[in-house]
């Protein structure tokens, strides 16, 4: 019996030490596994990075950039991304971190090419601004949030810009029907060889929108099969309302969220438009205007943009914050918003901005 006994012992513990064996042999063939997985994945980065970061000079279509005063490494990344000359600013900065020493960046107008690498950009940028583009006598700023009308303000000729973008052809180019191309001239500074006409500077302001809205289009799968009016719209009214780059997705949220909910969208930039007294306080008789474009007194969206929104409004507009805010108000600082989901959350949110401006209004009427 004894005997017996022993033999089992010794046998379960030869099977003990197999099952032993197997699980090890498995575990190490796992590890095998996951490490070459991981080389796997980290080539793959590697190429990525190297593929954006150097290529072969290859100079594709001339993009004139302007670098302003005290702009960070990140800040100019964003502007070679959004000119569509790399697909994401990180890999300019990457291609900073790659550099021995700090390079030198001076503020100017760069013409840049499409198809260069984030080192080949940043090597003609430590070249300094462009000489054919310093050389240059015209350049027209067109900031972003302006309407027709106001930017025609900035032109040589304001009827001829104004009218120009009334034009049949250009309208018809974008495929959408419009009277008009307001909302749908790019913000931007255009560097001429000598005085635009009307027409002219309309024309570079409409393919400069027809490009960033091709890259956004790739950038964000799906937007072709949107309405372009409807979302340059709403991205004209981000642009209108929202003073800070973070805000943007979040005002853009609330208005898909009100129009959702059938909610007039409530917006004095509307009115403003509608007015023409940008910048202006609405008051409560401007709410009972009977125009389209008074979004207190109808629903849904006005009947076209009210100004030409930059590149961050449209990919707002494109792709807003998954938020759920229906309502915001301004704070004291005149910047910032207070975003809330509720009604009651809104009107506190009211009544604590009057409170926290109440000393400011106190202290202008003192003055007057």
């Amino acid at each position: 019996m004894d005997k017996i006994q022993n033999g089992q012992t010794e046998e379960a513990q030869k099977g003990d030490g197999g099952r032993f064996l197997h699980l090890l042999a498995f575990t190490a063939l796992w590890a095998i596994v996951l490490v070459l997985a991981a080389l796997i994945t980290i080539a793959a980065g590697a190429f990525l990075v190297y593929n954006h970061t150097v290529r072969n000079g290859v100079r594709g279509g001339e993009v004139v950039v302007e670098v302003l005063p005290g702009m960070t490494a990140k800040e100019i990344g964003v502007l070679l991304q959004d000119s569509g000359l790399l697909e994401h600013e990180g890999f300019f900065r990457l291609a900073l971190y790659l550099e021995k020493e700090p390079p030198s960046i001076r503020h100017g107008a760069y013409a840049l090419y499409e198809g260069l690498s984030a080192r080949e950009l940043l090597a003609l940028l430590q070249e300094g601004p462009s000489r054919h583009l310093l050389a240059n006598q015209f350049r027209v700023t067109i900031p972003e949030g302006l309407s027709v009308a106001q930017a025609s303000a900035i032109c040589a000729n304001p009827e001829a810009f104004v009218q120009a973008a009334g034009n049949p052809q250009l309208i018809a180019s974008l495929g959408v029907i419009v009277p008009s191309l307001e909302g749908f001239l790019m913000p931007n500074t255009y560097f001429f060889d000598e005085a635009p006409d009307g027409l002219t500077l309309v024309t570079r302001m409409v393919d400069q929108f027809r490009k960033e809205w091709d890259a956004l289009a790739k950038a964000f799968p799906g937007t072709e099969g949107r309405d372009k009016k409807e979302i340059v719209t709403i991205a004209s009214l981000v642009e209108r309302e929202a003073k800070t780059e973070e805000e943007r997705p979040l005002v853009a949220a609330v208005i898909y969220n009100r129009l959702a909910r059938q909610m007039p969208l409530q917006m004095d930039s509307t009115l403003q438009f509608a007015l023409n007294k940008y910048g202006q306080r609405m008051l409560n008789e401007d709410r009972e205007v009977a125009s389209p474009y008074n979004t207190y007194k109808y629903r849904g969206l006005p009947p076209g943009p009210i100004c030409s929104p930059g590149i961050s409004s449209l990919r707002a507009a494109i792709n807003p914050a998954k938020e759920n805010y229906l309502y915001f108000v301004s704070n004291a600082d005149g910047t910032t918003h207070t975003f809330s989901r509720t009604l009651a959350e809104h009107n506190q949110a009211v009544s604590r901005f009057r409170r926290e401006i109440a000393p400011q209004r106190q202290t202008l009427q003192g003055q007057e």
